[in-house]
C-alpha cells in the first residue's frame, strides 16, 4: 500500500491543549501538569550557548516559561515557575548551563532577576490565554501583546539586578540583557502565536 504525504491531514482547529487547563481537571492532573512543565523549563534551559557581547546567555528558557502560560491556567503557571526557582535554589542544576545556585556570596546570582520574574511572566501569559478560552476565541494580535507584556518583568526585574550585580550603568546593561535579546524573543512570541491561534480552538462545543 502506497502512503503518500497528502493521506495525513491535520484536523484542524486541536482542542487537546484545552485538557491541561480544564476546569474539571483533579489536583493530581494538575500537579502532574506542574511538575511537567518545570522539568520542561529545566530542559529548555540547558539549550544555551553564550555570546562575545553579552553576559547573558542566549536559551530557550523564555520559550518554556511562555509555553507554561499557554497550557497551564494563571495559578498553575505560576506555580510552576515557582518551583522551577525553588527548585534551583535547592541545589538541583535544572538552571542555564546546568546551574545550582540561586544564591552566591550571600546575595541572588547576577541572572537571578530573571528567574524570579519568570513565574509572573508565566502567569501573565496564562491569564491572557484564560480570558481567551472563557471567550472561545484566539486573536492573534491580542496574544502577541499579552505576551510581550508578560515579558516586562523579565526584561526590567532581570536587567535590573544584573546591573546592581555587575555595578554598571543602566545603558550597559541595557546592552547586555535587553537589546540582544528583543529579536530573539519577538520570534519565539511570534511563532507560539501563530500556531496557538491558527492551529488551537478555544471553543470546548
Amino acid at each position: 500500500m502506497n502512503i503518500r504525504f497528502s493521506d495525513f491531514v491535520w484536523n484542524k482547529p486541536q482542542k487537546w491543549h484545552l485538557e491541561f487547563s480544564a476546569d474539571n481537571a483533579s489536583i493530581n492532573q494538575r500537579i502532574i501538569s506542574i511538575i511537567f512543565f518545570t522539568s520542561f523549563t529545566a530542559l529548555c534551559a540547558q539549550m544555551a550557548f553564550l555570546v562575545p557581547w553579552t553576559p547573558v546567555p542566549y536559551t530557550f528558557q523564555t520559550f518554556a516559561v511562555l509555553a507554561t502560560g499557554v497550557y497551564l491556567r494563571r495559578n498553575d503557571a505560576f506555580v510552576s515557575g515557582v518551583f522551577y526557582v525553588l527548585v534551583g535554589a535547592l541545589g538541583a542544576p535544572v538552571f542555564a548551563e546546568g546551574g545550582d545556585q540561586l544564591f552566591a556570596n550571600g546575595k541572588l546570582i547576577a541572572s537571578g532577576g530573571y528567574l524570579v520574574a519568570f513565574p509572573f511572566a508565566s502567569g501573565l501569559v496564562a491569564e491572557g490565554l484564560d480570558r481567551l478560552r472563557r471567550a472561545g476565541i484566539a486573536d492573534l494580535n491580542a496574544q502577541i501583546i499579552g505576551w510581550s507584556i508578560a515579558m516586562i518583568p523579565v526584561y526590567v526585574v532581570g536587567t535590573l539586578w544584573l546591573a546592581h550585580s555587575y555595578d554598571v550603568e543602566l545603558s550597559q546593561v541595557y546592552e547586555w540583557g535587553v537589546e540582544p535579546f528583543l529579536l530573539w524573543d519577538a520570534f519565539k512570541i511570534l511563532i507560539m502565536a501563530i500556531i496557538t491561534t491558527k492551529y488551537w480552538s478555544y471553543s470546548n462545543n
